[in-house]
């Protein structure tokens, strides 16, 4: 399987720009599908990703991004507050969105959403079918 992998992922360089796909929680419905970030290291195949927004927490395999024949984001043009700063991928979502991102939270709650422990309870919104499903909830409209 890592073979496998291996041979229909090739090895990316450091300096690279890259295309990372926004889950679609993660992003409004106007907003880009994509990412754009480059390289910033390579540590046990795993990559570390920046963007001039800041570098993003989450370390990538090599299937979770595609590289761009273009280098639309240089390394060294990433100021360093922007290096050292981390953000997630949604704050980055937001922050290329025209609109302002997703315009959505879910909770994931599973004792029913009675106290404010649920996020959207607390956020004084009302919960969506992305929130947990056909799980019982005290905080949606009937």
């Amino acid at each position: 399987m890592l073979k496998l992998s291996n041979r229909k992922f090739s090895d990316v360089q450091a300096g690279t720009t890259v295309r990372v796909p926004i889950p679609d929680v993660d992003r409004a419905r106007g907003s880009p599908r994509n990412v754009l970030a480059v390289v910033n290291s390579v540590e046990d195949g795993l990559y570390k990703l920046g963007t001039p927004h800041g570098a993003l927490k989450h370390k990538f395999t090599r299937s979770e991004f595609n590289p761009c024949i273009e280098k639309f984001i240089l390394l060294e043009n990433l100021s360093d507050s922007a290096k050292n700063k981390e953000i997630s991928l949604r704050e980055v979502a937001a922050e290329n969105s025209v609109l302002g991102g997703q315009g959505y939270k879910r909770c994931h709650c599973k004792g029913g959403c009675k106290n404010n422990k649920c996020a959207c309870r607390a956020n004084k919104k009302i919960c969506n079918s992305k929130c947990h499903g056909s799980l019982s909830c005290h905080n949606k409209n009937d």
